[in-house]
């Protein structure tokens, strides 16, 4: 296994890309449930059957995900992907031969969700047979690499695969908690931070179903009572009681590419800790950010994700040039994310023509405060950075 090595000075940045590859939370849009209601029902999800449509593209939304492309130290290209979850495979089929995507660099994984990286397997399209690549260097955290031994043995170890045995090639490489990494040598850095993703329900540890194949691993019952496996939890050797009280949080990686993109795709809290790193203009000659993609699932704020007002209030604090909201679920369409976030850039709208949903999320901003830009991202948009200028196709 590969250690990430640190290094305190990065690299000018060159033109960068971001794709989105999907701006859906872990149940991704449509629903099936939305989608098979009786036509007679009273209450129509307007977002999810506008799916069925070419009007209602923008609202498809796979799970959370983007690329980052951008050059190397010598000047060849290198492709960043971050996270690859459940859809990542429908993603990549729709969104790599539009934008000329192939090889992958690296991919940068956030936390151990399903949505965020049960699409490993998948990644066998890439290296099976060195079909585009010979493996894919991995970037975790030491709990995901855990979490990814347990889950999927054989993408760690090739004597736990079965079957013909065909399994993707990755070199893994465990990053830590805010301390810059270089991606391989091409001159580009990436700081990995821990911000809240929910908390944990439970401190017992997960079950290990690792069994060696000499059959001499350990296993956890599992189906020992959690109550009984909460009371009797041992800390360091000695047997505690559990205390409601405590509530830990459930961390997940945001990542800060260059010094030109902070990434916060599942955060339901920013530490303070972590606004150093992002507040931070080392590289930038003090100029802005230009580029924050931000969480946002829905109005309502929950307890693994911002709503749409803490959304707005994290975005106005790290002040970026250009704000992009991502994770969506299916409540909102994309237009009236759009019509919300014009009025926080400044626009007027005539309340008449809103949505009951639009009038909704304007009474959770606030609009008192400067004006600045924020836009619901789409899957496949692309934002092109240069000289630290963020523009779309999208948006003007």
């Amino acid at each position: 296994m590969a250690i990430a090595i640190p290094s305190p000075s990065p690299s000018p940045s060159a033109p960068m890309e971001f794709i989105f590859l999907g701006t859906g939370t872990s149940s991704s849009v449509p629903h099936v449930d939305c989608l098979t209601r009786p036509r007679d029902d009273p209450n129509p999800c307007r977002t999810c059957l506008s799916t069925l449509t070419p009007e209602g593209k923008k609202n498809i939304r796979r799970n959370t995900s983007g690329v980052v492309r951008t050059k190397a130290k010598d000047g060849s290209d290198v492709t960043i992907v971050i996270d690859a979850g459940k859809t990542f495979q429908a993603a990549a089929v729709e969104w790599f031969p539009q934008y000329g995507l192939r090889k992958i660099d690296a991919l940068l994984i956030t936390h151990p969700h399903a949505d965020a990286m049960n699409g490993l397997d998948d990644l066998r399209g890439w290296t099976l047979g060195g079909s585009i690549q010979s493996y894919i260097d991995v970037y975790v955290s030491d709990h995901t690499f855990k979490e990814v031994q347990r889950s999927f043995p054989y993408l760690v170890s090739k004597e736990y695969a079965s079957g013909g045995g065909d399994v993707p090639e990755f070199v893994w490489h465990i990053i830590e908690d805010k301390v810059p990494f270089e991606i391989n040598d091409t001159g580009i850095f990436v700081t990995g931070f821990s911000v809240h993703h929910g908390r944990i329900f439970s401190p017992v540890p997960s079950p290990a179903f690792m069994f060696t194949p000499e059959g001499t691993g350990t296993t956890t019952t599992p189906s020992e009572p959690l109550e009984q496996a909460l009371d009797l939890l041992s800390v360091n050797g000695s047997a505690q009681k559990k205390n409601d009280d405590i509530i830990h949080p459930y961390l997940c990686f945001g990542f800060k590419i260059q010094d030109e993109i902070v990434y916060l795709s599942d955060v339901s809290h920013i530490p303070e800790d972590a606004w150093a790193i992002i507040h931070n203009k080392k590289g930038r000659e003090g100029r802005p950010l230009p580029l924050c993609i931000l969480d946002c699932l829905h109005l309502s704020p929950h307890t693994s994700h911002f709503g749409l007002h803490e959304s707005i209030t994290a975005a106005r604090q790290i002040s970026a040039t250009r704000t992009y909201l991502t994770g969506f679920s299916h409540k909102l369409s994309h237009d009236e994310y759009v019509k919300i976030t014009e009025v926080v850039g400044g626009a007027t709208v005539d309340e008449s023509s809103l949505t009951d949903m639009e009038k909704q999320g304007l009474e959770l901003i606030e609009t008192g405060g400067e004006a600045f830009w924020v836009r619901p991202a789409h899957d496949g948009l692309r934002v092109i950075l240069d000289e630290g200028v963020p523009r779309d196709d999208t948006y003007t």
